[in-house]
């Protein structure tokens, strides 16, 4: 592998440095975002095969230009006066700064002369590559092999030592479901549980005893065994042997990424072609008259890309989502999130779609948390109420009217929370709403007529994905690499949207709660 690396240096580390150069218009910049750009690629080419490695060298040196131009200007425009800092916190961070220098220390102490040499001119002397290479006689394609070499290597020491301490860094597992809920979700007790969350993280890749969870975690057997019986109870972990392993799937962000660039790699074929087929057919889709349908096309166009591709025909199937011990019908899912490798999709939440009683909705950007997910659910007396008459307000065309004396209060909470403007005597809906047989027209003559169009490169991105999922889940979940390939195609709503708001084609809205409503609907049964 590493000859392998090393004549991708040899023959892309010019043309990259003069695009770098082009972009910072400073040396040592281009040559620090160079170097950032082949450890995104590394990382990548690890975990994958990389058929062409210009074309993905290019996609990463993109995104990682994006991502330090949103921190460049992505700054607050207010400021706040910053709290007090806690001298116990600032003894603790120093202390920690000076256990990680000396740690890098031992580590450069051990590398050989040429790479020890070449980090010390470069980092602590901030000599260019081109003067290392006349200092050490060696090319400056080596000088950059050294450097990308060294940096991969110091960061796998690195994230191995970190996944080995969970003593001091515990993980934080963030949990989800794929199906139908229940109000007792028993994911919500490992949501609220770190342990659980670190014994799930640390039988994930390789199933282990209590005793070697217990170590790994440092603490005592007895709190291990306890909670791996509840999850074993709960069919969270499945035992062998009296080896413990997770029984579902837990997704990175490491392997979040390698799905986006799949998605990127498919754009001019897939998004691309959704997004403008929507914009040509405006007339079209404004003349089906649905309420919301006069709103302007780059707020419209969040709602038409979730719809399309909520029901778009791919080449995949579900597999089907099994009753849980706490009653429900679903996949239960794990998302790990930690500050070493950064989204590609940073600054976006995805909370995604849902769809009950006849309304649906989809949470991401900045609104992937939102009041309409109470009223969706309804599980409370006072949300029920007010979905009730959201509904009603719906079936008599908002009119004041339908309102009783004692439903008086829940409208004014609709008003209150942004579902309902109230103008003068007339109410109207800050949301989409469509008949049946307005939507029937939609997806009839809207949306069907780009199903045949995208089939082959549908099919083309699913098999790729394929490959990918498998490469991704440990031995003892290959059973599950169905369901990761499709939560992994079934982020194409997410992907495209993301990928129309980068291009500038969705309207950015000014706050959660406006955001929220961009893709609210209902549909008159």
């Amino acid at each position: 592998m590493e000859k392998q690396w090393e004549r991708w240096v040899e023959a892309y580390s010019l043309p990259l440095f003069r695009w770098a150069l082009s972009r910072t218009g400073d040396r040592a910049e281009a040559e620090e975002l160079a170097q950032e750009v082949w450890l995104q690629f590394f990382a990548t080419a690890e975990k994958q095969p990389v058929l062409q490695p210009e074309h993905l060298l290019f996609r990463i040196a993109k995104f990682v230009w994006c991502k330090k131009l949103r921190k460049r200007y992505n700054r607050p425009q207010l400021t706040w006066p910053e709290p007090a800092e806690d001298p116990a916190e600032l003894v603790a961070e120093a202390a920690e700064k000076q256990a990680q220098a000396s740690w890098l220390h031992e580590k450069i102490t051990r590398m050989s002369r040429l790479q020890r040499e070449t980090m010390i001119l470069f980092y602590i002397e901030q000599m260019p590559q081109k003067e290392i290479a006349e200092r050490l006689g060696i090319s400056e394609s080596m000088v950059r092999w050294y450097l990308f070499d060294t940096r991969r290597k110091l960061r796998e020491e690195k994230t191995a030592m970190e996944n080995t301490n969970y003593t001091y860094r515990p993980s934080r597992l963030h949990m989800g479901i794929n199906g139908i809920a229940v109000q007792e979700l028993a994911t919500r007790q490992i949501e609220d549980n770190l342990l659980m969350q670190n014994i799930l993280v640390a039988c994930y890749h390789t199933p282990k005893t209590p005793e070697e969870i217990a170590k790994q975690l440092g603490v005592a057997c007895a709190y291990i065994e306890s909670d791996l019986e509840w999850l074993m109870k709960q069919e969270f972990v499945t035992e062998k042997k009296g080896r413990y392993a997770t029984a579902f799937l837990i997704r990175t962000v490491e392997q979040e990424n390698q799905v986006s660039l799949l998605f990127e790699k498919h754009k001019p074929a897939i998004c691309d072609v959704i997004v403008s087929h929507m914009l040509k057919n405006e007339a079209l889709i404004r003349s089906i008259g649905f309420i919301g349908s006069d709103r302007p096309m780059n707020k419209l166009l969040w709602l038409l890309l979730y719809h399309y591709t909520r029901q778009m025909t791919l080449p995949i199937r579900l597999p089907e989502r099994p009753y849980r011990p706490d009653g429900g019908q679903y996949w239960p899912l794990g998302f790990l999130r930690g500050p070493e490798i950064e989204s590609l999709r940073s600054g976006w939440a995805y909370n995604g779609p849902m769809y009950i009683s006849d309304f649906s909705w989809f949470g991401l950007y900045t609104f992937g948390r939102s009041e309409i997910e109470d009223l969706m659910d309804a599980y409370t007396p006072y949300w029920h109420s007010l979905r009730e008459l959201l509904k009603k307000l719906a079936r008599n065309g908002f009119s004041l009217g339908c309102v009783a004396e004692q439903e008086k209060e829940a409208l004014a909470a609709l008003i209150e929370k942004g579902f309902v403007i109230k103008e003068g005597e007339s109410l109207r809906p800050t949301f989409v709403i469509f008949t049946a047989q307005q939507y029937d027209r939609l997806c009839r003559e809207v949306f069907a007529p780009l199903g045949a169009e995208l089939r082959p490169a549908l099919s083309k991105l699913t098999g790729e994905m394929e490959a990918l999922c498998r490469s991704l889940l440990p031995a003892h979940l290959q059973h599950l690499s169905g369901l990761l390939l499709v939560q992994s195609v079934m982020c194409q709503d997410f992907e495209t949207e993301f990928l129309a708001f980068r291009d500038g084609h969705l309207y950015c809205p000014e706050d959660e709660r406006e955001g929220a409503f961009l893709t609210f609907s209902y549909q008159l049964t």
